[in-house]
């Protein structure tokens, strides 16, 4: 069975969870209702990059002993409605954090599960429940898969490794998939951040975003990924900056792209931040037809301590299919 793999990290992880040795045990519920409307695709109940219409739930974990932490556990899953899915295959459970995390000595950890590739912005943002997302998808093609990492320091850098399968969501192995990741990053006394990432492997493309069920492919070929990148975050004035680009090669053709976004505080509504963000990418870097360019004003307002509110415009102004205008709203609980 294809989901036989997913079952098994289910049951070790269900074993943890009802041990009793750790100091730390938190148990959070999730609620994610989104919704909006297209020019092209009329009422949508997605912003097409990972975000539906969501129940889930957050547990995670901390075992220790008299030396100290040893073990983190970290599980994520929602069950979820993709709106613009076949009534048959709109409803599945996306896994999205499923890791164990041992402390081999300060500064230094090795993870097993499914968990963030080691590039880019993605491995130091929480983009769970944002309507704006990094370069993630369209670089790699998901957020976070299954394999294993290493987390060390070198001086003052910060470097995080990762050997993972190459499949995203679920557990799959066909034409040799593989995925192997490195970020190096350092961060300032002025609270800015640099990385630089490397990237190789083969992987595979899925045509939906679940674990259960196992999601169709889009090919039975696995593509092969080379890219080098590099992100920053750094304070500007009032604002906080967040910039990444990417370039490299899909089987031998050049692709690339970039990221900016810029968020602001109210300053008289603290719980209030405007963001903007311009994402472009090329899938062949000569090719102007290729280009996806997409701006992208959001407004966050944090209602209470567990409820959150967005409030977004898409507005793709070149793209190879379609040019989308797209309207969302999108009211998040996340809470004990």
């Amino acid at each position: 069975m294809k989901t036989q793999p997913v079952l098994i990290c289910f049951g070790l992880l269900g074993i943890l969870l009802f041990s009793h040795t750790g100091h730390a045990d938190e148990f959070y519920k999730e609620l994610n209702l989104i919704g909006g409307y297209s020019n092209t695709r009329d009422w949508v109940g997605t912003n097409g990059k990972g975000q539906k219409n969501s129940v889930g739930f957050e547990y995670f974990k901390i075992f220790s002993d008299e030396y100290g932490d040893t073990l983190k556990l970290n599980l994520q899953l929602r069950f979820a409605y993709d709106s613009l899915a076949d009534s048959d295959d709109a409803f599945g459970i996306e896994v999205h954090n499923a890791w164990l995390e041992y402390k081999l000595g300060l500064g230094r950890a090795i993870r097993f599960g499914h968990f963030d590739t080691a590039f880019g912005l993605e491995p130091v943002l929480d983009t769970h429940s944002s309507l704006l997302q990094t370069l993630a998808f369209d670089n790699i093609g998901f957020k976070k898969d299954w394999g294993v990492g290493y987390r060390t320091y070198w001086g003052d850098f910060d470097i995080e490794m990762a050997a993972q399968f190459g499949s995203g969501m679920g557990i799959r192995y066909k034409d040799h998939n593989y995925l192997l990741s490195t970020r190096i990053s350092s961060k300032t006394e002025s609270g800015t951040e640099y990385g630089i990432s490397f990237l190789h492997g083969q992987t595979l493309q899925s045509r939906q975003s679940w674990t259960i069920p196992v999601a169709d492919l889009v090919s039975d070929k696995s593509i092969q990924r080379n890219r080098m990148g590099v992100d920053m975050q750094r304070p500007l004035g009032p604002f906080r900056l967040l910039s990444e680009f990417a370039i490299g090669d899909d089987e031998g053709t050049t692709v690339g792209g970039g990221m900016a976004q810029l968020e602001y505080d109210l300053p008289e509504q603290e719980n209030t931040t405007l963001k903007f963000q311009t994402l472009a990418w090329y899938d062949e870097w000569n090719n102007s037809d290729t280009l996806k360019l997409t701006l992208s004003p959001v407004l966050e307002h944090r209602l209470s301590s567990t409820w959150t509110f967005r409030a977004g415009y898409f507005h793709d102004l070149y793209h190879p299919d379609d040019n989308e205008q797209a309207f969302l709203i999108q009211l998040y609980y996340f809470g004990k």
